[in-house]
Formats: C-alpha cells, sequence, structure tokens
C-alpha cells in the first residue's frame, strides 16, 4: 500500500494540492483515496487515553483509530493508494500513528515550503476570523521549524510561483504513481 503524504505549515497549499494530484491520478483512471488528517480529529470534547483505550487497547491518538477505519474501507474496495494530507510537525511520530493504522503503508513524505510573505498572502485569503492573527502567526512558526529540520529522505517541494498542476506533475513523476498505472501491489 502506498502513502502519500503531503505536509508542510498551514496555507502552504496541501489540500490545494491533495486534490490537484487527487484530480491528475483520476484522469489517467489511477485508483485512489484522499484524507485530510485534520478530519481525522476534529471532535469536541477530545477522548481521553482511558475512552481511547475502550476502543482499542493502546491507542494514544483519535485520528489512528479513525484513520484505520475509514482505511479498511477503501482497501475493501480494492484501494492500493492514499494521498493524505496535514501539517505534521513530528514526523517520527506521525509516521509511528499512521503505520499503527495503517501497518503495510509505505510512506512517501513531501514536504512544501514557501516563503513567509506567500505563506501570509494565502493565509490572508482564507483565515477571516477572529483567529486569523494567530493563525498566521502559528504558520510562520511551523514554517520556520519545518526550514530547519532534516529533509533526507523526504521531497521538499517550494510552492512559491506555481501553479497545483505543475506541483502535482512534480509529485506524480518524483513518486513514480503514474508509471505503474497497470501494477498490482
Amino acid at each position: 500500500m502506498q502513502l502519500l503524504l503531503i505536509t508542510g505549515p498551514a496555507g502552504v497549499g496541501k489540500s490545494t494540492l491533495s486534490w490537484e494530484v487527487s484530480a491528475q491520478l483520476a484522469a489517467a483512471d489511477v485508483a485512489h483515496a484522499v484524507v485530510e488528517s485534520d478530519e481525522l480529529d476534529r471532535v469536541f470534547p477530545r477522548p481521553d487515553a482511558d475512552a481511547l483505550g475502550k476502543l482499542q487497547p493502546g491507542a494514544i491518538d483519535v485520528s489512528s483509530i479513525n484513520l484505520a477505519a475509514i482505511w479498511s474501507t477503501y482497501q475493501a474496495l480494492g484501494h492500493t493508494r492514499l494521498i493524505m494530507s496535514g501539517v505534521m510537525m513530528h514526523l517520527s511520530f506521525d509516521r509511528r500513528w499512521i503505520l499503527s493504522a495503517i501497518p503495510e503503508a509505505r510512506i512517501t513524505v513531501v514536504r512544501l515550503s514557501a516563503a513567509e510573505p506567500t505563506l501570509l498572502a494565502r493565509l490572508a485569503q482564507r483565515e477571516t476570523g477572529s483567529g486569523a492573527d494567530e493563525q498566521a502567526q502559528r504558520s510562520l512558526r511551523q514554517a520556520r521549524r519545518m526550514a530547519g529540520e532534516e529533509a533526507e529522505g523526504i521531497i521538499v517541494l517550494p510552492t512559491d510561483g506555481k501553479r497545483p498542476a505543475e506541483l502535482a506533475g512534480v509529485i506524480l513523476q518524483k513518486t513514480g504513481w503514474l508509471d505503474i498505472v497497470d501494477q498490482q501491489e
């Protein structure tokens, strides 16, 4: 099972790029599924360890339980590819919870980046509520931290001045997902 994990700071274009990769795969008749990691734990109140343990012993995050449930449906339908997007500030931790949900996943990480003015401009278009300033500062912190992290084994893709279709084409070329259309995994 191949999992394309598109990461980066808030506002960098992860969702848009995930949708474009999906559109290009669909145009090539390549079966796949798309999951936004933010939707895996959008619940209030957040379940504590005791509640999670009743659902799945040892579970530490509702995201893993939900991803396993969603993937089991897609897998039963015959899918072998998953596009997933999320900020993913702690890749080693994030890989663990993803692999606890989908143990057979071969994860390819794509980290999107953008210059700070680009991030702020994108966030200004998207964030209009009372938390807009806080989100902008959080996104800048995320971008700075990611820029300072080791990128070995990660596809780093700057998004400044590039259209989603172009970036999706680069990702599909680098991952080879369009080259293996007829192969079963």
